[in-house]
């Protein structure tokens, strides 16, 4: 009988080739143990100390000349008395295709790592005009170090800072051409601001990206700095 183990959890690969070996003696083929070309002589065998042999075979496949002596003997060892488990965690397509008839293929593979989900640039925006600084700089962070450019928050935080001086000098939102939700929100903070504090909100936004072009940092740095300094 012949089983094939493949996937990247090795750990749980090998625990389950030492459960499917229980009750047989165990011989091992790799890991510094025998070398591969030892595997047709305990095909049919018994063991030293018991009827029943296992023989379990670390990474064939690691190396085109194992790769061919294994592939080659796959077929014997299916039909063999010999139960050998082979654990191969880069199995391809090719080989895959070349023992289906021979091996009984199991996987096991690590579960793919959660992915944490990103703030939003408006959870950002929102915090910065709370005045919240401490995690307004912690958002800001996250969205980096997730790949979010700078450039990109930039423009949202630009573009929220127009909205409030827009919404400073309006009487509602059909005269600002903005919808009601996003208008009342900046309402409210021109309100709790004033006129004067939303334009130099929005021009020191507007200054960053200028001051990045000159060359006095990097607009990532800069926007670091403006928040921190908030």
């Amino acid at each position: 009988m012949l089983l094939v183990y493949t996937g990247s959890d090795t750990v749980r690969a090998k625990a389950a080739a030492r459960a499917a070996a229980r009750g047989r003696e165990v011989v091992r083929i790799g890991e510094g143990e025998e070398s591969l070309v030892a595997l047709s002589q305990y095909l049919g065998q018994e063991g030293l100390f018991s009827p029943s042999l296992a023989v379990i075979v670390d990474r064939p496949l690691e190396t085109k000349e194992g790769a061919r002596q294994f592939l080659e003997l796959a077929p014997a060892c299916a039909t063999s008395s010999t139960l050998v488990i082979a654990i191969e965690p880069d199995l391809d397509a090719a080989a895959q295709k070349q023992l289906a008839n021979s091996a009984t293929i199991e996987t096991f593979d690590l579960p793919a790592p959660v992915k944490e989900e990103l703030p939003s640039s408006f959870t950002l925006i929102d915090a910065l005009q709370a005045g919240d600084r401490k995690r307004a700089w912690i958002l800001y962070r996250q969205l980096i170090d997730g790949g979010v450019s700078a450039e990109e928050i930039h423009g949202a935080l630009a573009w929220a800072a127009r909205a409030v001086v827009l919404a400073a000098r309006t009487p509602n939102a059909l005269a600002a051409g903005m919808k009601p939700y996003p208008y009342g929100k900046a309402k409210a903070i021109a309100m709790r601001i004033g006129t004067e504090a939303a334009i130099d909100r929005s021009a020191s936004l507007m200054n960053l990206y200028h001051e990045a072009r000159r060359g006095a940092g990097t607009l990532e740095y800069l926007l670091e700095a403006y928040l921190l300094k908030r």
